[in-house]
Order: structure tokens, then C-alpha cells, then sequence
């Protein structure tokens, strides 16, 4: 069973679109003594995760306390008050971040039970399936791809009926009447179980990046692209397909790269050695290369990006990466010189520079991180991170050394020394401590921290607020101050 130890899943962000506000509804009186009572419910376990959505958390304990093994061997729940859900009595339980249903495993079986507790789909299914994918919500069109004991895969719905029967030797989900499956060859069958796409294919693959109108179908080494109803979109003969956008197909033929659309017309020829072709969305643009989609590359001779609309002439090429705004308007370009500082530009869909966009000079920064959502937008200049607001106003002078992240209201930040804090909107701290990390904000504004020693990832998590409240005691406190300072020696 693999499991990220609790050190590590304080480092993570909460998934989802819906991320929680920086802001605690709890007064500081009482986000007080919830943390002192969640405190002394957490040191009964031997891990614990975030909470979720709805306040609940997974904790563990080991059998064993001496075992080498740092992960529990038994899960239960607890809710944000410290108080039982569920008794460590289970092998695994995962929550679903756009499902309400909770994957609970014991005795090597698992089903999934909903928020009163009660078994919606039984627990009889192969759960070291739903194991192997760490942090996988498994649940699309509340459905859910399933396998027995001998790893025979079908498609069970949220209320435990077998829409797929588990005798396939794989199943994908495209959409909640067309299901993917692999039996001697690959074939698409609805959920009657009938034949919608023959069995004749060595692969059959859906397109990532779009609404499943599309499948990559395989034969030996060549590919091909397919309608959901069978239809041939593209013939058999490509190396490679990986991407599209809007009938527009990244392909490639004899080693080298371009666009083809849903007629097989060259819209942007194959001749590029990149294989990284990024469509951008909303745009009608496309993107061939870069220093930072690369992987493998020299980054001291990059390949620089070429930027073409759908026509495929060059709108911008010479850059090293991009990303685009919310609106999908704009485009922020980084250019790199030969000792790695970068500049950053704002230029609009037709290749044209934004000046003064907003009264915000992008080119006096390094970089920006325009795809976050949050209030707090994290931006670099010489080497040192700041914040900009929604308005690309800067709000918080780059002084802090990375990593730093943004949320609403507040952001993450690195004193320096190692360690990690929170700052509000002008700048000023709003918690002290020694910190190794900070999670992004959960229920009640909480936000899980914690340190450790220099040669382990486990060490000490707790819970702190904006107040100053933590779910600490000193003797933590104490030992996670002791950690830093020989962090800090071993340094000199």
C-alpha cells in the first residue's frame, strides 16, 4: 500500500478548484481552544492528514511502535473538534475531493461509504487497485472504474450498481455511455454493453486535453484518431498524437512535429524536432518548445518557443516559456539570457507587448505566476519573491527568497533562514515559529505546519491559525526549534 508520510502531505496545496479563503470565520478566543482540544486528540495517533472540505481528517496508527516502517497500519477519521468518526479499524480510507463518498479498505477489500456511514457500494472489490493512485479522485460522471479479486476491471456507479461488469482485462470511462475496454483487442461498448467501437485495435486512448469526442486508436507502432462513435478522423499513420484543440491535432511522421486538422490538413508543417506542442486554450495559439517543458534539455542552449496562431504563422518566437492570463487575452513571456536572469513580458493574442498593463510593468520581473487563483499572486525580481494583487499592482515588495505561494488574503513565504511563514496582503507577518513548512489555508483558516530534523521528513505537524494559536505544545515547539538550529549549524 503506498502512502505519503505525514511530513510530506503538509507540504502539499488542497486540490480542487475550490480552495478555502485565508480568512478564519473563528474568532481568536475560540479557534483557541478548538486547537488545544483538537491538539490533544491528534498526539493519540501516529498520523494525520489536512481536513477536508467538509472538517474531517484520516488518521493512523501503527501496531507496532517500534516497527522500521513509519506508515499506520490502521486508519480511522476524526472530525475538526478531535471527536471519532471512524475507529482505527481500516487498512486505507481516501476522501474524494468531488465526491462526497469515502474509499474505506479492511481485509484487502474495499467499497466506498458516504458521509452518514453507510455502505453505498459494498465492500467487495480489489482495493489495491484504488491504492495504487495516490491522491486520485476516483469518481467521473459518478462512476467508478472497479476490479475484483482477479483484477478483472468493470465500472460500478455511486449507488453500488454494476454498470460494467468486472470481466474486462482493463476499462476506461469516456463518457456515462461509452466505456473503453480491453478483452483480446481494444473496443468501446455503452452501458447496454453493446458494440460501439469494434474490437479491433491493439490501443485505444482518450485525448487528454479534450471533451472526449476524440480517441487515439492504435495499430502496432502507428496511430490514428477516432470519433466516439467509431468514425475515422484521422488515418492510421502517426507516430505519435498527443494533444488537440478545437479539431486541431499535434502529430508527428518520420521524427518530426506539427498541427494537422480533423481532414488531415497540414495547418502547421511537421517539421519541428519538439514533440512539446502546447495549445493555447481560448487563444487559437500554439506553442512549439521552451526551456521549462523541455525535459532533458541543455538549459544552457535551450530551444526557444515559437509562438503561431492556428494559421500557422509565427505571432512571437526567440522566448523561453509562457504562460496566459484568466482571460485567456493575454500572454506572459519569459525571456532568459545566458546566465539564467529572465525578463517578463505581457503581450496580447496578436504578438503585440502590453504596456502598461493595468499599471503593471511585467518587465521589471523575472516572473509571475498568473494561473493562481487566489488574491496573493506570487512574482520574482532578482532572484527575490513578491506578491501582486488581481489588479497586477504590487502589494508585497519582492524581498523573500522562494519558494512563495499565494492564496486569498495570505501567502506563503521563506524568511531565509529555512524557515516559513505567513504574510497578509500589506506585507505584514501574521504568524512566528520555527516553521519548516506551511500548508495551504483548511477549515476554520487553519493550516497544517510543522518541522523536522535535518537528516528525516518525519518529524512534528500540528495546526496553527493566523492568530498565533497552534495546536502545539512547547515541548514540540522546543523540539522543532532544536531541529532548525542544527539545520542551521550544519550549514556554516
Amino acid at each position: 500500500m503506498k502512502r505519503i508520510l505525514f511530513i510530506l502531505l503538509g507540504l502539499l496545496p488542497l486540490l480542487g478548484w475550490a480552495q478555502p479563503k485565508c480568512t478564519a470565520p473563528l474568532s481568536p478566543a475560540e479557534s483557541r481552544a478548538r486547537l488545544q482540544q483538537l491538539g490533544d486528540s491528534l498526539r493519540k495517533y501516529d498520523y494525520f492528514e489536512t481536513f477536508d472540505r467538509f472538517g474531517w481528517s484520516v488518521v493512523g496508527i501503527r501496531s507496532n511502535k517500534n516497527a522500521k516502517s513509519q506508515f499506520p497500519t490502521r486508519y480511522g477519521i476524526i472530525n475538526d473538534y478531535g471527536q471519532v468518526i471512524l475507529p482505527c479499524e481500516f487498512s486505507d480510507i481516501r476522501f474524494q475531493e468531488h465526491s462526497d463518498l469515502i474509499m474505506v479498505m479492511k481485509d484487502e477489500k474495499a467499497g466506498f461509504m458516504n458521509r452518514q456511514l453507510k455502505w453505498v457500494i459494498p465492500p467487495k472489490y480489489n482495493g489495491e487497485f484504488w491504492t495504487e493512485f495516490e491522491g486520485y479522485d476516483y469518481f467521473e460522471y459518478g462512476l467508478i472504474v472497479a476490479a475484483d479479486a482477479d483484477w478483472n476491471y468493470g465500472v460500478v456507479d455511486s449507488t453500488g450498481r454494476e454498470i460494467v461488469p468486472c470481466r474486462y482485462k482493463w476499462v476506461n470511462i469516456v463518457d456515462p455511455d461509452l466505456f473503453v475496454v480491453e478483452d483480446d483487442h481494444y473496443g468501446a461498448i455503452n452501458r447496454n454493453g453493446d458494440t460501439v467501437i469494434p474490437f479491433v485495435y491493439k490501443y485505444i486512448f482518450s485525448l487528454y486535453s479534450s471533451d472526449y469526442r476524440y480517441l487515439i486508436v492504435g495499430n502496432q507502432d502507428k496511430y490514428g484518431v477516432i470519433s466516439n462513435t467509431g468514425q475515422e478522423i484521422l488515418p492510421i499513420v502517426y507516430e505519435r498524437i498527443l494533444d488537440h484543440e478545437k479539431g486541431v491535432f499535434s502529430v508527428s511522421q518520420d521524427g518530426k512535429w506539427g498541427v494537422v486538422d480533423s481532414l488531415g490538413n497540414i495547418v502547421i508543417p511537421l517539421k519541428y524536432e519538439t514533440q512539446h506542442i502546447w495549445f493555447k486554450h481560448g487563444m487559437d495559439l500554439v506553442e512549439m518548445g521552451g526551456l521549462y517543458l523541455n525535459s532533458g534539455m541543455d538549459r544552457d542552449d535551450p530551444e526557444k518557443c515559437k509562438l503561431l496562431n492556428i494559421k500557422g504563422e509565427v505571432v512571437l518566437q526567440g522566448y523561453d516559456a509562457s504562460v496566459s492570463d484568466i482571460s485567456g487575452k493575454r500572454l506572459a513571456i519569459l525571456y532568459h539570457d545566458q546566465n539564467g536572469d529572465a525578463r517578463c513580458e505581457i503581450i496580447d493574442r496578436n504578438g503585440k507587448r502590453v504596456d502598461g498593463f493595468d499599471g503593471f510593468d511585467a518587465s521589471v520581473f523575472d516572473g509571475i505566476d498568473m494561473m493562481n487563483i487566489a488574491t496573493m499572486i506570487p512574482v520574482k525580481r532578482n532572484g527575490k519573491w513578491g506578491f501582486v494583487n488581481r489588479d497586477f499592482q504590487l502589494v508585497v515588495p519582492c524581498i523573500y527568497d522562494a519558494p512563495a505561494e499565494g492564496w486569498v488574503g495570505c501567502g506563503r513565504v521563506n524568511t531565509g533562514d529555512g524557515l516559513t511563514t505567513l504574510i497578509d496582503e500589506q506585507g505584514q507577518q501574521l504568524v512566528s515559529g520555527p516553521y519548516r513548512f506551511i500548508s495551504s489555508p483548511t477549515v476554520n483558516g487553519w493550516f497544517m505546519a510543522g518541522g523536522y530534523p535535518p537528516d528525516s521528513w518525519i518529524g512534528v505537524t500540528g495546526f496553527i491559525d493566523r492568530y498565533g494559536n497552534t495546536t502545539f505544545t512547547e515541548e514540540e515547539i522546543r523540539q522543532i526549534e532544536q531541529w532548525h538550529n542544527e539545520e542551521q549549524r550544519s550549514r556554516r
